[in-house]
């Protein structure tokens, strides 16, 4: 089983109203990992929730969030028809890491004793994220892994 996928939701409004009915005009001008990769390639689709607010899906382990953090650009208004000025078209958005460690105050969280791996689970007992524990010499490592 794969990672649950996060959902990053952002709101846009034109002229102070909010803009509904718009997901169609709406892209990734840039998606980045922090080291400057360009992920924009797999960015996620764009889809409407409502009342000017809009939303995409990714899961850590899957394109484009496989590569760690990610930085990014929404172009709210692709094609201009939309009339949006530069401050209401122009949409940054982060997704990392730590959004899952937030799921870490409302879901359960498990650690297997015997290597100390650890995952995050669902009202359901669905593993959403695994960490991995890898124990050096000198110091123990938290990596985040694919759930199986």
């Amino acid at each position: 089983m794969a990672n649950t996928a996060i959902e990053i939701p952002f709101y846009v409004a034109k002229d102070g109203e909010p803009l509904t009915g718009a997901a169609a005009e709406m892209n990734f001008e840039h998606l980045l990992t922090l080291d400057g990769t360009d992920k924009s390639g797999s960015a996620p689709p764009i889809s409407e929730i409502g009342g000017g607010w809009y939303k995409f899906s990714t899961a850590y382990g899957t394109a484009p969030f496989d590569a760690g953090d990610l930085v990014g650009v929404i172009d709210a208004d692709k094609d201009g028809n939309n009339s949006l000025a530069n401050a209401e078209r122009y949409i940054p958005v982060e997704v990392r890491l730590d959004f899952y460690g937030l799921m870490r105050h409302v879901y359960k969280i498990s650690q297997d004793k015997t290597t100390g791996d650890m995952e995050i689970k669902d009202a359901g007992g669905n593993t959403i994220l695994k960490l991995d524990i890898t124990d050096g010499s000198s110091e123990v490592e938290r990596a985040p892994a694919v759930a199986d």
